[in-house]
């Protein structure tokens, strides 16, 4: 797929049907995540990938039990995707590193839709970093998480603004 096809069919997909997602897909994926760009080529990024279906449902129930109903969707995601990345990154400068770790996801979202896999960004997370910190025992700092597999969804193109609302130009 073009790079153009695939920034306009990425969809965040938070039903997922049970298609083994093979660890070759995942590496060629963070193989892609890791070229993005970053500040001072730091390359800040770092990710856990968890495939362990037992461990997702731990994590998906100590969100669930941290959040409540609000993050009943973003649980059951965690817990019935093929594998949940989750992203980490080294910060010595927390705007720019963070900014970093946010192009390096959308290179892997962007090449997971590439190869037909589905994604969703989860920021709710960061809700329970605390928690996977002690868990997985990883001293880094939590941005945020992709969960991967195949789609029992397809969902339609959502609204964006204009290009005129979202910008200013000086010729």
């Amino acid at each position: 797929m073009e790079l153009g096809k695939a920034i306009e069919s990425r969809r965040s997909i938070r039903s997922f049907n049970d298609k083994v997602l093979d660890k070759n897909i995942i590496v060629d994926i963070l193989n892609h995540a890791i070229l993005a760009p970053s500040a001072k080529n730091r390359q800040p990024w770092y990710f856990v990938v968890i495939q362990n279906p037992d461990l997702r449902k731990e994590i998906g129930d100590s969100l669930y039990t941290k959040m409540g109903d609000v993050s009943k969707i973003t649980s059951n995601v965690i817990k019935d995707c093929q594998a949940l990345v989750l992203v980490y990154a080294d910060i010595e400068d927390m705007i720019m590193d963070t900014v970093s770790v946010g192009a390096c996801i959308e290179n892997l979202i962007l090449r997971a839709t590439d190869l037909e896999v589905a994604s969703l960004w989860i920021g709710f997370i960061l809700h329970i970093e605390q928690e996977l910190k002690e868990k997985l025992q990883i001293d880094k700092k939590l941005v945020s998480a992709v969960a991967l597999g195949y789609p029992l969804e397809k969902p339609n193109k959502r609204p964006r603004k204009s290009l005129e609302e979202v910008s200013r130009w000086y010729l």
